[in-house]
């Protein structure tokens, strides 16, 4: 068509229905030809593999163009293209075209551009991509940053013209106002921040399970739980509580000669019937079992404090039940004897419950001058300050 048009410089034929025949081998344009005008055609991919060598400026707008092939001829002297309103997905790059300067590519379908397009398009000075569908997520992220590297008048139509359409949640959020953490976009970040904090967790509730003893308090809540659950299937006229003792006494081992020799004798004198370990506990029957037994089935509990009994496993035990009972049965049934000063930093993680009680209740502290010791008899005394009807112990305590 151009063939005998040797000085041609300018063709416009925009707006007709020109296709080309992809399977045509003859492409013969003029070589004077700098600027074509090819818009609002029905153009496709293929009008790349026949364009004149020479042409500076093209316009191939409002066409049906999906792509820009990779193979397409090299066109080293354009430097304008304009490829508006078509179907592109993505940003060309600039191998084939080394001199581009201007490129217009809005109103097409580009969701998420190459980041590396102004590495590939070095010249370029004006870039209108507004109107595109973006889809921001992180892949967008790398894109926008880049935009921020390059002088403002570059990109025109920015920011207004540039909106993300995906996901939802951003629809119609301007790029530039788009944020998504860099933890998110990571795996390898993020895999590695849950296991960190998911380690981290775990070693912390480790010690905090092994500072407040809990595997402890898990046991002594199932040996609890296994009690009362056997004593559902007791008759309800069993149930009823029956008191058979004034006190349980605990102690340590170590304390045992002042408990036998002092506590006990002074306090059976006055009638006040005591439940101790060695004398009252029934055989057969766990440990723990026989304790909640006995602080059950007693009016009062009776705690000997002293640096030896917060050594004790046993003791501390006890001290649990004893606790869990005062609320469970709603009444004031612990004493507390103060034998040895006991300093804090001896006290173990495992008996908070302990300084707790000794920081809220009043506790009876045992005096050196035998002068006093009539004073404390009287405290001791005077807490068990009702007359109660005791039932009948035939041999041990009742389960």
């Amino acid at each position: 068509m151009t063939k005998d048009m040797l000085s041609l410089e300018i063709l416009d034929v925009s707006s007709n229905s020109l296709e080309y025949d992809r399977h045509g081998e003859n492409c013969t344009w003029v070589g004077s030809i700098v600027v074509l005008n090819l818009s609002s055609n029905i153009l496709t991919d293929s009008v790349f593999r026949c364009l004149p060598p020479r042409v500076k400026v093209l316009d191939l707008h409002n066409n049906r163009i999906r792509s820009i092939p990779k193979d397409v001829a090299h066109l080293e002297a354009l430097q304008e293209l304009n490829v508006a309103s078509n179907s592109l997905a993505h940003l060309p790059g600039c191998g084939s075209f080394s001199s581009l300067s201007i490129l217009i590519i809005d109103y097409n379908s580009i969701s998420n551009p190459s980041a590396d397009f102004f590495q590939s398009c070095q010249k370029i000075r004006s870039l209108k991509a507004g109107n595109n569908p973006f889809q921001c997520t992180c892949e967008l992220r790398d894109f926008i940053q880049s935009l921020g590297q390059v002088s403002s008048d570059v990109v025109e139509s920015w920011p207004d013209s540039y909106e993300c359409e995906y996901p939802e949640s951003y629809k119609g959020t301007l790029l530039k106002d788009f944020r998504v953490s860099e933890l998110s976009c990571n795996t390898a970040l993020l895999i590695v921040t849950i296991g960190v904090t998911g380690l981290a967790l775990a070693l912390t509730m480790t010690g905090l399970c092994v500072y407040f003893d809990l595997p402890w308090y898990l046991r002594m809540l199932c040996q609890w739980t296994q009690t009362r659950r056997r004593a559902r299937n007791v008759p309800l006229e069993e149930l009823q509580r029956t008191l058979q003792f004034h006190a349980f006494i605990s102690y340590s081992e170590h304390d045992s000669a002042w408990v036998k020799n002092e506590l006990v004798p002074c306090l059976e004198k006055e009638g006040i019937k005591i439940c101790l370990h060695e004398r009252n506990f029934v055989p057969g029957k766990s440990i723990m079992e026989n304790i909640i037994n006995c602080i059950e089935k007693s009016y009062k509990s009776i705690f000997v404090l002293s640096p030896n009994f917060v050594q004790s496993e046993w003791c501390h035990y006890e001290l649990y039940f004893a606790h869990h009972n005062l609320f469970h049965e709603g009444s004031d049934n612990l004493i507390l004897i103060l034998l040895d000063s006991i300093p804090q930093y001896s006290i173990p993680s495992s008996y908070h419950k302990l300084k707790a009680l000794m920081a809220q209740r009043t506790y009876l502290e045992w005096p050196k001058e035998k002068s006093k010791h009539g004073l404390f008899w009287a405290n001791i005394r005077a807490a068990f300050n009702i007359k109660l009807k005791l039932v009948a112990e035939e041999d041990d305590v009742k389960t």
